[in-house]
């Protein structure tokens, strides 16, 4: 039997192959029949796209009900509702959910004929230190891509050939490595090596690469805009876009990477759970609401405190699909899909020993820790050292909690102290959603 780091070196070796090779290989190779049919799809007619959602939303739907253990016994749905009743109608029968729901018995929200050797699986703690771990297919990635490569396409990205600098946990390297690393088409920046040590290093690799777009975590663009601006560096490559994913950005700080970087800023709202799918865009100093794609999967708002929480219910995830699922994520969305601001996710950062910021997003635990782990938050009172604060699904074993503390401490290494407590509950910040990262440092805004 391979051990683990085996399969590891395994996967980082087709990557490697991957990403080397795509630019070159046909897409029809690369990408499932139906990646290429949502794409015809979002280029149709209003009226097109409105009906194939509600053909969408009723397959989900039905086969929920027919092959999804928990909603097989939450939901009783007549066979002839089915195929006769407004999709709509059939949605408002089924019970709302949320993380705590699927990780309480995740193996029931799995679709009964899905085999998980030939599965994708993945976690996050999103910004509320609560974990979820969701399965898909291959085709159902490809799927979700083609939702960025419409709305990305229109600023002349392409994932496979386009010359780009990326910034995100895939790019991290251990502290004591280089900043920067050739993967193709990709130029990999490390998040955590976004410093005024490595700036040097990180300009040369830059100008030497010529990126011509960025696609980052918006707290490492602003990271990267703020090293170029204190140094008082130009940004002298050809950029035609920045693409920011999976954390927010204020309007300021949409204004100052737009800026620095003197181009166009596209920003997306989205889950691991697959649920929603917004985007926004930033151009001359102006940014347009969020839009989400009612294509992608069918939002709705519920009211909870006086804010409305968004819900979704993804209309492509038939292995695992969530069919309302409360984000835990507020937003005044109007009739046409659209919203000024989404509230509820953070920026949070942590400082390690020597007093650099880092985004709190890039501690991240081993997925195999959520199984015992209910939710998590990050304590910190001085720099380079963090307690992680744990509700645990069952008193933890001294191995679990080995276990537990591995990956930030085998990715961190001397740069951060980890350390670790069991409490009974996480308490609810004033907003009413729990934070991820709680920091009593002071920390200047960005």
């Amino acid at each position: 039997m391979r051990r683990p780091m085996e399969y590891d070196y395994i996967k980082q070796a087709i990557a490697r192959q991957y990403y080397r090779w795509r630019r070159v290989i046909p897409k029809r190779w690369l990408y499932h029949p139906d990646h290429f049919a949502v794409r015809a799809l979002l280029d149709e007619r209003p009226e097109v796209r409105e009906h194939s959602a509600n053909v969408r939303l009723r397959h989900i739907l039905t086969t929920a009900v027919a092959h999804v253990p928990f909603y097989r016994d939450a939901v009783r749905i007549p066979a002839s509702d089915l195929v006769h009743a407004p999709p709509a109608e059939l949605l408002e029968r089924f019970p709302y959910i949320d993380k705590e729901t699927v990780m309480e018995q995740q193996s029931a929200f799995l679709n009964e004929r899905a085999d998980r050797r030939f599965l994708l699986y993945a976690t996050s703690h999103g910004s509320t230190g609560t974990g979820i771990g969701v399965w898909r297919s291959k085709r159902e990635s490809d799927i979700e891509k083609a939702f960025y490569c419409h709305a990305w396409g229109q600023l002349g990205f392409d994932f496979d050939s386009s010359r780009y600098l990326r910034i995100g946990y895939d790019a991290a390297q251990p502290l004591d490595a280089a900043p920067t690393w050739r993967q193709g088409n990709r130029l990999m920046l490390s998040p955590d090596h976004v410093l005024p040590e490595h700036q040097d290093a990180i300009l040369h690799a830059i100008r030497r690469f010529a990126p011509r777009y960025i696609h980052a975590y918006p707290s490492a663009a602003l990271a990267l805009a703020e090293l170029l601006e204190n140094g008082r560096h130009a940004v002298d490559w050809p950029l035609r876009g920045v693409l920011l994913a999976s954390e927010p950005a204020s309007p300021g700080q949409l204004e100052r990477i737009g800026r620095v970087f003197g181009t166009q800023v596209s920003i997306s709202y989205g889950l691991t759970e697959r649920t929603n799918l917004a985007f926004a865009l930033h151009a001359d100093g102006h940014t347009s609401p969020y839009r989400f794609e009612p294509l992608y999967g069918r939002t709705e708002t519920l009211a909870h405190d006086g804010r409305n929480e968004i819900v979704g219910t993804s209309l492509w995830n038939e292995v695992m699909p969530l069919i309302r699922y409360r984000t835990a994520d507020c937003a005044a969305i109007d009739a046409a899909g659209q919203c000024t601001a989404i509230e509820g996710r953070l920026q949070e950062y942590v400082l390690d020993r020597h007093g650099n910021r880092l985004p709190g997003l890039m501690i991240a635990l081993d997925a195999c820790t959520w199984d015992f782990i209910k939710s998590c938050q990050l304590y910190q009172r001085e720099p380079g050292k963090v307690l992680l604060r744990i509700v645990p699904r069952r008193p933890l074993s001294q191995a679990e909690r080995s276990a537990l503390l591995a990956g930030p401490r085998r990715y961190w290494g001397m740069a951060m102290e980890f350390d670790c407590i069991e409490v009974p509950e996480i308490p609810a910040a004033p907003g009413g959603k729990r934070r991820f990262v709680v920091n009593e440092l002071p920390l200047a805004p960005l």
